[in-house]
């Protein structure tokens, strides 16, 4: 008898390819990336260019993880003391506290209510005097509108730093995410589409800007110059030869997930939309490919009875569908409510903190957050069946609890 029940995706997906390449960098002795010229060990590097080819673009930097990209871009660009930074409120806490290691602001720009991404009409509102950048992040992996932002940047001389944590492969009208800013910031953690436990990189086209990467991230030091040279401030922010190998392996397969995940993502979105008062992420005009490492849906209460978040939350992992609490909205966070960050910055002019954290000064994420869930990328990754399973589960949830 043919087996018709869901199968979800387990994650993560390894081979003995994988476990392969860990195991001969294990064999080597090699644990190491080394400097640019004398490549102690080969995987970081191979990995760097691989990646680059992969993003089409001509720099790419492994680092020890995401948030750190995240701060390296930010150390490269000049961003620091009390300069501005406009940031998404819908995101992981890192796209902000990356913005307040470097003594910088972080300015939280509400959502459009139908991408769940970083609005446009609202971000240029927010721009200031003590604005120096935009850290616009693809939630998700559903790219931003950045031929709009970047008409923005060029407007005001701001910079761009796109986080693409949950985007790699993302493209939005003929362009890989990562590529339309200054630079781009990736996660390799354990839950992401592509993974090796931990890991991040940064990209960029700017040959001198892909110099104070490279010098950010690894100790002020400068490409062929005597190692104990230090010619500015960086630190150690380099992968491991293991992450890189295991990384290089789960590259090759990835083309191909992404391939899945998009096909299975508009199968999802054209039957939640079917069900009334069901509205997920939308994907907007321009968007050519979607990573989607979530899928964030809002759901109507008056649709389904009355229940909020938490019942449908609790009735979905019920049901065994991979599913989890979307981000709190940045702005709610106790260290940016009680302003507990760093000394001797000045935040008295940000739009959070105390009383200007209150949810009328953020509408759209308050209204959006209060009924949403996410669905996780596994289940893109998955046959048939659990995708029909999902689709029918909420109508269940929905016709037991509608009055």
């Amino acid at each position: 008898m043919k087996d018709i029940s869901p199968k979800f995706q387990k994650w993560p997906i390894w081979t003995d390819e994988d476990v392969e390449a860990v195991a001969e960098v294990v064999r080597t002795g090699q644990w190491w990336c080394g400097a640019p010229e004398d490549h102690a060990g080969e995987q970081v590097w191979k990995f760097q260019e691989e990646f680059a080819q992969f993003q089409e673009v001509k720099h790419a930097f492994a680092c020890t993880n995401g948030t750190h990209a995240i701060e390296i871009a930010l150390m490269a660009l000049g961003i620091g003391s009390n300069d501005e930074v406009i940031v998404s409120d819908w995101t992981f806490l890192a796209s902000g506290s990356a913005v307040i290691s470097v003594n910088a602001v972080p300015i939280f720009c509400d959502i459009d209510l139908d991408t769940f991404l970083i609005d446009p009409n609202i971000l240029e509102s927010l721009i200031t005097e003590r604005t120096k950048a935009i850290l616009c992040v693809h939630l998700g992996g559903m790219p931003c509108e950045m031929d709009r932002i970047m008409e923005i940047a060029r407007k005001f001389n701001l910079k761009v730093i796109e986080d693409c944590a949950h985007a790699h492969g993302s493209k939005y009208k003929g362009k890989m995410v990562g590529t339309w800013g200054d630079c781009g910031t990736f996660s390799f953690q354990a839950s992401k589409v592509l993974t090796a436990g931990e890991g991040g990189a940064i990209i960029c086209n700017d040959d001198n800007l892909a110099k104070k990467i490279y010098s950010v991230l690894d100790s002020g030091r400068k490409s062929g110059e005597w190692f104990y040279d230090h010619f500015s401030y960086g630190s150690d922010f380099r992968l491991g030869e293991m992450n890189a190998a295991l990384l290089r392996t789960q590259l090759k397969r990835y083309p191909q997930q992404l391939k899945l995940r998009n096909k299975n993502t508009k199968f999802m979105h054209e039957e939640l939309t079917k069900i009334p008062g069901v509205y997920p992420q939308k994907r907007g005009e321009g968007v050519e490919s979607c990573a989607q490492y979530v899928y964030p849906v809002y759901f109507d209460p008056n649709f389904f009875g009355g229940i909020g978040f938490k019942k449908m939350y609790e009735e979905l992992e019920a049901a065994g569908i991979p599913t989890d609490a979307c981000y709190p909205p940045l702005h709610t966070l106790d260290l940016f409510k009680d302003i507990k960050l760093m000394p001797n910055v000045d935040y008295s002019k940000a739009n959070w903190g105390g009383v200007k954290s209150n949810p009328e000064n953020f509408p759209n994420i308050e209204k959006i957050y209060a009924n949403a869930f996410e669905l996780d990328h596994r289940i893109f990754l998955s046959n048939q069946n659990a995708l029909d399973y999902v689709v029918e589960t909420i109508k269940k949830i929905q016709k037991k609890h509608k009055k």
